[in-house]
């Protein structure tokens, strides 16, 4: 049942998973014929066949509504997009995960778990992909919004998306999107709120969290990381590795709903900066 899990280039020519998921099922059924879903559950079960069709009409569903969100707002940030043939910066490109952009509604919805006032905070997206996260996060009150993003073109989209993007409600205009390897990344010396959507292996990420404590320890502030993830059970290392560095704490954070425009539902933690006498 992998046949819909292949993916078409999208309007920027970069390969995209979330596109023609719906054309694809009508080609198989035209190709092999009626009948061919009933083999499908005989081969793979009941069960899982209905939780292939679920996630399937729940894939589409966001997807349209993505992509009406783009419309929207006169940007090109919904897909699946995979960094085969995409040029990268630094040396891992063979551990970084597919640009899969967080949901408005996802979105908010963490928001509420961080401080109302963030007037004095720098967020940064480190695996910025298209930029959705960016864009979403200009509608808070940011001080600054940056986004760290290792591949060229998708770096070169979220540029135009920064110049083209069209909200009332956006309250941050002061945004910067940073081509480099996340491992290289030097943290700015203001408060922070650090959001990780599953951008890559616990490898880099031990790297980038390592930074991250170094930079809190040399200029002591305030600083809040969201983690979250829909896949490879990141959630499971990403959490203990932020915690064992001893610098942060975990904070108490309801349950993701299934939100429509959402993929995926998400696990996310939200932690705090415990201080350099913490």
């Amino acid at each position: 049942m992998a046949d819909l899990e292949e993916g078409r280039a999208d309007r920027a020519g970069i390969q995209d998973r979330s596109s023609g998921r719906l054309g694809r099922a009508i080609r198989i059924l035209r190709e092999r014929g009626p009948l061919e879903p009933f083999r499908l559950v005989r081969r793979h079960g009941l069960s899982a066949s209905t939780a292939f069709v679920g996630r399937n009409i729940r894939h589409l569903m966001a997807d349209r509504l993505a992509r009406k969100w783009d419309r929207d707002h006169n940007v090109d940030t919904a897909g699946s997009i995979q960094l085969a043939g995409l040029q990268v910066v630094g040396p891992h490109r063979d551990q970084g995960n597919e640009c899969l952009c967080t949901s408005p509604k996802t979105f908010d919805f963490i928001m509420r778990s961080l401080p109302a006032d963030l007037s004095d905070c720098t967020f940064i997206d480190i695996g910025a992909g298209k930029s959705r996260t960016l864009l979403l996060a200009s509608r808070y009150p940011f001080a600054k919004v940056v986004g760290v993003e290792f591949a060229h073109e998708l770096v070169e989209i979220a540029k135009r998306n920064v110049e083209t993007f069209r909200d009332p409600a956006q309250k941050c205009r002061n945004i910067e999107v940073v081509e480099a390897d996340a491992a290289a990344y030097e943290f700015p010396k203001t408060p922070l709120v650090v959001y990780f959507y599953n951008p890559f292996s616990k490898q880099v990420f031990d790297i980038v969290i390592q930074n991250l404590v170094a930079s809190l320890r040399e200029t002591d502030r305030d600083c809040h990381v969201v983690y979250g993830s829909s896949s490879h059970a990141a959630i499971d290392w990403a959490k203990p590795a932020i915690l064992t560095s001893g610098a942060f704490e975990q904070l108490a954070t309801p349950p993701m709903p299934g939100f429509l425009d959402a993929v995926r539902t998400i696990d996310y933690a939200v932690f705090r900066y415990r201080g350099k006498n913490g």
